[in-house]
């Protein structure tokens, strides 16, 4: 069976069944398409029979991406794309076996997220001006992940209809198509105000369906412009590596937890399915509340 029509009847599944984002089921894709035109080279066919996968050629694969210098954890996830998709086609009846499955996943420090302190956060969310529309909406992106934590594609997909400001709640969509309902502060309540009038002004009424955030030209704003425009305003005031609208989520997630939240509340807040993912941010704190008493206790050495 033709090994690009193998990978769209996955993708479709990946999509209509399982209810995955466009971004994770084209990152399935491109990682599908890599190992595909990587194992055509393998083993000299084009195209390939996808019966003659082994475990050993998934191994060089793995080992051409690290000499390539991608990091682990991306090397990783590549694997994991590989593992979902042949279970799926020993389930299609596609191969007798899943060759993947025994391919261990390569050991991968694990990175501490980046956490900005209460007072950055503070210049972060007076950075952008109050004098125009991009401002004003750059702002109220800003409160709004700090204010509820949710992620940068649940951000993306919010319509107007998805805000309640009488219950000040947000309803989002995370992984898997999950609904949540998350609460947001007054801060962020004044910012979303001040930029919903000025949009209104500029662009005409708002209906329920409205994406939530435009861009300058009265689209729904797209990644990359959340992405560039978050980073450039965290690189004022860190110079610490990974910036990104995540660092936002992190840093909502330890500031709850610094000033005595639940961590069974926080997991709900994030969209944590394991308690375990939520647990990493009290390793964190536990981690600076050893760092002080060592420079601090007399008898710390």
């Amino acid at each position: 069976m033709d090994i690009e029509k193998i990978i769209l009847q996955f993708v479709r599944y990946l999509k209509q069944e399982r209810g995955y984002s466009d971004n994770t089921v084209a990152a399935y894709r491109r990682d599908l398409e890599q190992f595909s035109a990587f194992y055509a080279e393998y083993a000299n066919a084009v195209p390939f029979d996808i019966a003659i996968v082994n475990k050993l050629g998934i191994r060089h694969f793995l080992g051409m991406l690290s000499e390539n210098g991608l990091e682990m954890t991306s090397i990783t996830r590549k694997l994991a794309s590989l593992k979902s998709f042949f279970k799926f086609l020993a389930r299609q009846g596609i191969v007798t076996s899943n060759p993947a499955a025994m391919v261990k996943s390569p050991k991968t420090k694990k990175r501490l997220p980046v956490i900005l302190s209460e007072e950055q956060l503070v210049q972060v969310l007076n950075s952008p001006g109050k004098d125009n529309f991009v401002s004003l909406r750059n702002r109220a992106i800003l409160e709004l992940f700090y204010s509820t934590g949710i992620r940068l594609g649940e951000l993306l997909a919010i319509n107007y209809g998805d805000v309640n400001f009488n219950r000040m709640t947000l309803r989002v969509y995370g992984k898997g198509a999950k609904e949540r309902i998350v609460p947001f502060g007054k801060q962020a309540e004044v910012t979303l105000k001040a930029y919903l009038d000025k949009r209104r002004r500029e662009f005409g009424s708002v209906t329920l369906e409205s994406p939530l955030f435009i861009s300058s030209r009265g689209r729904r704003i797209s990644r990359s412009a959340v992405q560039k425009m978050v980073t450039a305003v965290l690189q004022t005031v860190s110079e610490q590596k990974h910036l990104s609208p995540h660092v936002l989520r992190h840093s909502f997630a330890s500031h709850l937890l610094d000033n005595g939240a639940d961590l069974n509340a926080v997991k709900d807040l994030l969209g944590h399915n394991s308690l375990s993912t939520t647990q990493l941010y009290t390793h964190i704190k536990i981690g600076k509340m050893k760092e002080v008493y060592k420079q601090a206790h007399p008898h710390a050495d």
